[in-house]
C-alpha cells in the first residue's frame, strides 16, 4: 500500500508536518474514520496550520448556529459545502479536531484581510476549553487578543457563553479582567460572536458583508 493510500489526516496538522502549504479544502478524518472536507489555512501564522469550524456573515447573525448556539451543541451548517458566510461543523467534527488540536483563535473577515492580528484573539485549549466552556462573563485566559487597537497578551479577558443564549464571545464594554477594551465601545458591544449590540469600529461587525471564523490548530 502506498504512502497516499495509509494517509489518515485528523487535522490540518497532518498536512502541514507533510509540507503542504497551499490554503485550501482538504479531505480529514473524525474519531470514527469517517471523512470529511474542511478549509486549512497554513500560511497565517508560520508553523502552525489551522483548520476552519465555523463562519459567518453579518447577514447572517441571527441565525441559532451563530447567535445563540455553544460549541457544546450540535448544530451544523453547510458542514459538507464550505463557505464564509453560513458555515458551522457537526459537534462530533469539532470534538474530533478538538482532540487532535493545542490551540483556538478567532478571526474578522478573513477571506479579506487575512490575519494581520487586528481584531483576533487566540488561545491554548489546555488553558481555556472553548468547547465545554459555559458561563457569563467569566475572566479566562488566552494568550493574545486584540480589539479596534486594544492589545493584550497572556491575559484574562471576559468570555460569555451560555445553551440557548449566548455563543462564545466577549462583551468589550465590561471592564474588570486584565484585559480592558472598553474604551470606545458601544453598549453590551459583542465581539466574535453573539452580535446583539454591535461596533462598525470593530472589524467583524463593520457591515452586514463582513465575516467571523473560528479555527481549531496547532503548531509543527
Amino acid at each position: 500500500m502506498s504512502p497516499a493510500q495509509t494517509f489518515h489526516p485528523f487535522s490540518c496538522l497532518d498536512y502541514l508536518q507533510r509540507g503542504v502549504s497551499k490554503c485550501d479544502v482538504y479531505k480529514l478524518f473524525d474519531s470514527n474514520g469517517n471523512s470529511f472536507p474542511a478549509y486549512c489555512d497554513f500560511q497565517s501564522e508560520r508553523g502552525t496550520a489551522w483548520t476552519l469550524v465555523m463562519s459567518w456573515s453579518q447577514s447572517h447573525r441571527t441565525l441559532a448556529p451563530f447567535r445563540s448556539t455553544p460549541f457544546s451543541v450540535n448544530s451544523p451548517v453547510n458542514e459538507n459545502a464550505q463557505n464564509w458566510k453560513m458555515y458551522r461543523l457537526s459537534l462530533a467534527r469539532m470534538k474530533s479536531l478538538q482532540s487532535h488540536s493545542t490551540h483556538w483563535r478567532a478571526t474578522c473577515s478573513f477571506p479579506t484581510h487575512g490575519v494581520d492580528f487586528r481584531d483576533y484573539v487566540r488561545g491554548n485549549f489546555k488553558d481555556f476549553d472553548i468547547v465545554n466552556y459555559i458561563g457569563a462573563g467569566q475572566c479566562k485566559k488566552v494568550e493574545f487578543v486584540s480589539i479596534r487597537g486594544h492589545k493584550g497578551m497572556h491575559q484574562t479577558a471576559r468570555f460569555w457563553q451560555k445553551k440557548g443564549v449566548w455563543g462564545l464571545h466577549i462583551d468589550s464594554s465590561y471592564a474588570g479582567c486584565q484585559f480592558n477594551p472598553s474604551s470606545g465601545s458601544v453598549h453590551t458591544e459583542d465581539n466574535f460572536g453573539g452580535y446583539w449590540y454591535t461596533n462598525p469600529k470593530f472589524r467583524c461587525s463593520k457591515d452586514d458583508q463582513s465575516t467571523t471564523q473560528w479555527w481549531f490548530g496547532g503548531h509543527l
